[in-house]
């Protein structure tokens, strides 16, 4: 059963401060958000990738050029590759963010109730802290699909290859851990932007309690989106590269480590290398992170109402 903050509009908040939600209930509607957001946002990632992996200055001159390459070359099928690992990755990112936060929320206030100094920790403050340890918790149970998600998707060539193959492929000439290649930047990026991104969601929906806006949490997720993945992107973009870094030239420079991956974009593409991208990914993160929330919230909402149905509550 959950219980949280309700504004105007009769949707409760389930992720504010406080809020008590069940881990079955948090772990349902987040493998819920996680599989529909995926399933809608999938071509824009696809190409959000290939920008991302363009080593030379002058390959294509944007998302549309990209796009328009794909689909000649590759046929429109292509936007979906890696869908399948990707599918797996949200609904398991989705399932572990919104309850390891759940457990988060709840931990953290029980730890300010129990402190005999009574430090209170302000709201934002509180939100940013669950949401960082969020990121982090839910990166480490989910980055091999990431991993295999971004290795699909990059795959140029007309021949579709299976998350299996490229699994066993990478395991067998990287070894096992080859599957957290990038890792160290996807933790700090990942956390950062899930941090940041709850922090943005739940001001949003603070400021908005007592106004009655219809899908207030679509409009505070598209927000939340916008401003995490504005502020982390070029350590996204690090993270794909290093992700890849054994099938392009970066593995010449043997430059798996952050700051030698950054001199070298520097130096052979410039500062706005870290930005390619930019554009689809900010189009692909606001939906993706307003779908995810919504879907969140409703579901929840959902499975709170048929459970006081079904045990006869008012």
């Amino acid at each position: 059963m959950a219980s949280s903050e309700e504004n105007t509009t009769g949707r409760k908040d389930h992720l504010s401060q406080g809020a008590s939600v069940s881990v079955y209930d948090s772990l349902i509607a987040g493998s819920i958000s996680g599989a529909v957001a995926r399933g809608i946002t999938a071509p824009l990632d696809t190409l959000k990738i290939r920008l991302q992996l363009q080593v030379h200055k002058n390959v294509h001159s944007g998302a549309l050029s990209t796009l328009t390459s794909i689909c000649r070359n590759e046929g429109i099928k292509a936007l979906w590759k890696g869908n399948t690992p990707a599918e797996i990755l949200y609904v398991l990112y989705g399932a572990s963010q919104f309850t390891t936060y759940t457990l988060l929320n709840e931990a953290l206030v029980n730890v300010q109730k129990n402190d005999p100094w009574r430090v209170s920790i302000i709201t934002p403050i509180h939100t940013l802290l669950v949401g960082i340890g969020t990121g982090s918790v839910s990166t480490f149970i989910t980055y091999p699909f990431d991993f295999l998600r971004t290795r699909l998707a990059a795959n140029s060539s007309n021949e579709f290859l299976s998350m299996t193959e490229t699994c066993l492929e990478t395991i067998r000439e990287e070894g096992f851990f080859g599957l957290y290649a990038g890792v160290k930047p996807s933790l700090i990026s990942i956390t950062a932007s899930t941090g940041l991104m709850f922090w943005t969601y739940e001001g949003a929906r603070s400021f908005s309690k007592d106004k009655n806006i219809p899908f207030i949490e679509g409009i505070c997720g598209l927000l939340a989106g916008a401003v995490s993945k504005g502020i982390t992107f070029p350590l996204d973009t690090i993270r794909k590269r290093l992700q890849m870094h054994s099938e392009t030239r970066l593995k010449q420079d043997t430059s798996n480590e952050m700051g030698k991956l950054c001199k070298i974009m520097i130096r052979n593409e410039g500062f706005l290398s870290f930005y390619k991208g930019f554009g689809i990914s900010i189009l692909k993160s606001a939906p993706t992170s307003a779908i995810s929330l919504f879907m969140y919230e409703y579901a929840l909402d959902t499975m709170v109402k048929a459970e006081k149905k079904f045990s006869g509550e008012s």
